[in-house]
């Protein structure tokens, strides 16, 4: 291969580069300013949760996770259990619930359901304060237990 076409391939993998993370970057900009934009609306006889981004987790580690999905992330709350997704669709009953809690960094809002009956925890993150604040009192409505940061969301102090 000759310097000039060696430079040449360098220079269009490095373009394509560019343009496939602007790309990503427009992507991922446009989803997020939809998911704050949006509103817990009904879905079906249930009440659907907007996501920007759902994690499987441990009962009290919130921040590692062992599975994660942005293409159909799910939280559905019905009127006798919750339906949600990261890689398969869960369903359980409010009584099932054993902690709500309330989790911020930059650019994300998360809640966290974890289940009596599991290890596991389901992070969904909505990617609005005000969104995570109304779903998480709507899972308060329905007696679920409210962790101190998801109690503070919901009085309106810092969560």
């Amino acid at each position: 291969m000759s310097d000039t076409s060696g430079l040449t391939f360098i220079a269009v993998a490095l373009s394509l580069t560019a343009f496939g993370g602007l790309a990503m970057f427009l992507y991922l900009r446009i989803k997020l300013s939809a998911a704050r934009e949006g509103a817990v609306e009904p879905k079906g006889e249930g009440t659907g949760v907007p996501l920007v981004a759902a994690f499987s987790g441990w009962k009290g580690i919130p921040w590692l996770s062992w599975s994660s999905s942005t293409l159909k992330p799910t939280l559905t709350l019905h009127p006798d259990h919750i339906e949600c997704r990261v890689i398969r669709i869960r369903r359980k009953p409010y009584k099932a619930v054993s902690r709500v809690d309330y989790r911020e960094t930059i650019g994300t809002n998360n809640i966290v359901l974890e289940f009596s009956d599991s290890v596991s925890s389901f992070i969904g993150n909505t990617a609005s304060r005000t969104l995570a604040r109304d779903a998480i009192l709507r899972l308060a409505q329905r007696d679920c237990p409210l962790s101190f940061r998801a109690k503070a969301l919901i009085d309106g102090g810092p969560g």
